[in-house]
């Protein structure tokens, strides 16, 4: 896996702050196949419990497994604030490549990015095969993942852009940060600096932190393949979380596959 041990130990309290835009980007088509499906539920790379904790409304039992110890302790925050019995949902730390549950589930969802975290094709393998492992017959396996085109290479690629400037949900101070991305084409990955300014209301910078973190992209056929070699059968692709047909302009890439006979 990329990143150092806990890739989120600095951004976890902020992270349903500075990425509460995601809700209405790929919430409400995850929230469907949580409610098509139906529960047990399994998300992979559930962090804060973002994608997790909304999809109780529709399914009895869930468990979301992360990496980031940091992550999960704010999940089991949010947990607590959500009002969902906590013996309902199960929060644990584990590798996407070898976790053990000792059970099996209906749906098992990866959001965000989730899925990039995963460096080579043997871990992508790995993570595909525990992921089979926890399905139950005929169950769903929900992900999706940005595709980049040119544009994102011109634009984003050695340069350095404002992301925001948020407040922090429990000091509210104020946070400025910045990502400087540098893609390396032949590993197909991407390098983010982020550099996080805490200002005072003058805007004096107090105190500046640099996190780097690494993802490794891949691109459709890829993905296909993998999960063609992993056992997978995708049933319906499509080019956003609104159901658009995938095409080769598309900005993401989703998929709805199950176990193949």
């Amino acid at each position: 896996m990329t990143g150092t041990e806990d890739d989120y130990l600095h951004e976890a309290e902020i992270y349903d702050v500075l990425w509460a835009d995601l809700n209405s980007f790929d919430l409400p088509f995850l929230l469907t196949q949580a409610k098509e499906f139906g529960g047990p539920l399994l998300e992979i790379g559930c962090g804060t419990g973002r994608v997790l904790l909304p999809c109780m409304a529709h399914v009895d039992r869930a468990v979301g497994v992360d990496r980031s110890p940091s992550m999960l302790a704010q999940g089991r925050v949010n947990l607590s604030e959500s009002g969902v019995p906590e013996e309902r949902v199960g929060l644990v730390e584990g590798d996407l490549r070898d976790f053990d549950l000792g059970e099996r589930f209906n749906v098992v969802l990866a959001g965000g990015q989730t899925m990039f975290h995963l460096e080579t094709d043997e871990d992508w393998l790995a993570a595909l095969a525990t992921i089979r492992r926890h399905m139950l017959p005929g169950a769903r396996f929900v992900a999706g993942v940005p595709v980049f085109q040119e544009a994102d290479f011109t634009n984003y690629h050695n340069r350095q852009l404002f992301v925001d400037e948020i407040r922090h949900p429990r000091t509210g101070r104020r946070i400025a940060l910045w990502d400087y991305s540098t893609f390396d084409f032949e590993k197909q990955s991407i390098t983010r600096r982020r550099v996080s300014e805490i200002l005072d209301e003058q805007g004096l910078v107090l105190e500046r932190r640099h996190d780097i973190r690494r993802n490794i992209y891949r691109f459709p056929p890829e993905i296909r393949a993998l999960l063609e070699q992993a056992g997978f059968r995708i049933e319906h692709e499509y080019g956003d979380y609104e159901r658009t047909p995938y095409a080769p302009e598309s900005e993401d890439f989703v998929w709805v596959a199950t176990a193949s006979e």
